[in-house]
């Protein structure tokens, strides 16, 4: 029974050469095949992550523009995230029309207060965070004075008009971010 054991044993050779050649190649194909669906899906959930990050600060903005504390001025406030050494900026401009007599420190205070994350201010109107930049490297905006972008920049953008009324609009750029991630 020992002998027999022994036996097989020796006849047992492995894979030959020509098999091991084969089997690398077809992983080589499926590699090839697999690997450009494999970035598209990086990159959709990096520009999904961007698109989260925007859409978080514009509800914290419409918080803290609804909330009677801050008492937040009629006017603009253009978010931008860009993938810059300056991160995420927060601007407000005042409305022309704004009935209220609040300062920029008010709608400030109110912005560091809800924004979660560490917020410097840079000027009296502008908020940055260095910490937040964007994920994905395929956005590009479109050309929009009102929210001052220009054509081809590496960002994306929202602008929230809150009217003297109280009631909000939003509007994206690119408008991608929006209607969903292509």
């Amino acid at each position: 029974m020992l002998k027999l054991f022994n036996r097989k044993k020796k006849d047992n050779k492995g894979f030959t050469l020509v098999e091991l050649v084969i089997v690398v190649a077809i992983l080589a194909i499926l590699v090839g095949l697999l690997a450009p669906q494999y970035t598209k899906y990086v990159e959709k959930s990096r520009k999904t992550a961007d698109a989260s990050n925007l859409e978080e600060i514009v509800k914290q903005l419409k918080v803290v523009a609804s909330d009677p504390q801050y008492m937040v001025q009629a006017g603009k406030y253009v978010v931008k995230i860009t993938d810059t050494d300056d991160g995420t900026t927060i601007t407000y401009t005042a409305s022309t029309n704004a009935a209220t007599t609040t300062t920029k420190d008010d709608w400030r205070k109110g912005m560091q207060a809800t924004l979660e994350g560490t917020w410097d201010v840079s000027t009296a109107n502008v908020l940055k965070n260095k910490g937040l930049t964007l994920k994905s490297n395929k956005w590009l905006a479109t050309a929009d004075t009102d929210m001052g972008a220009t054509a081809n920049e590496h960002a994306i953008y929202a602008m929230i008009k809150v009217e003297d009324d109280g009631t909000m609009t939003v509007t994206y750029n690119p408008a991608s971010i929006k209607e969903g991630i292509n």
